[in-house]
């Protein structure tokens, strides 16, 4: 019995794992460099990253504060996608909404207003629970 508890509990872990599900949004500890996976913006203040299979290219971004910047979207998909950024992880204070577009191969440029220093949330409105990401403004 213990055996088939222990089994039936590993694949549930496993389902929950591979779901696909979006890892729940989490600030840095305090001072911490933003992960070196972050998508950054570049001499002309433009961050590049694209959308394929439910996912962002990066699982977070990074810009200058009070600078404004372009967010470079591709969406490599048939269904609609877009970039909106929110104050926190809670997305209860929009910053920032992209017009949602479908693919594959589009590419549409967002102008972003400076943002204050600080981590920031951003998601595909239209897959809120599958594509977010951190946006680290430092």
């Amino acid at each position: 019995m213990k055996t088939r508890l222990a089994l039936i509990a590993t694949l549930t872990l496993t389902l929950v794992a591979c779901s696909g599900a979006a890892p729940e949004w989490t600030p840095l500890p305090s001072g911490a460099d933003p992960p070196a996976a972050c998508a950054r913006a570049d001499a002309d203040g433009v961050i590049t990253i694209s959308a394929d299979q439910l996912r962002f290219s990066a699982p977070c971004m990074v810009a200058l504060a009070g600078v404004a910047f372009t967010v470079r979207f591709t969406n490599e998909e048939s269904e609609p996608h877009n970039v909106a950024i929110y104050a926190d992880g809670s997305a209860a204070v929009r910053e920032f909404q992209g017009e949602a577009f479908n693919g594959p191969g589009v590419t549409k440029d967002y102008a972003v207003e400076a943002l204050s220093a600080g981590e920031h949330f951003f998601r595909c409105d239209i897959h809120p629970e599958a594509m977010t990401g951190a946006l680290y403004v430092r």
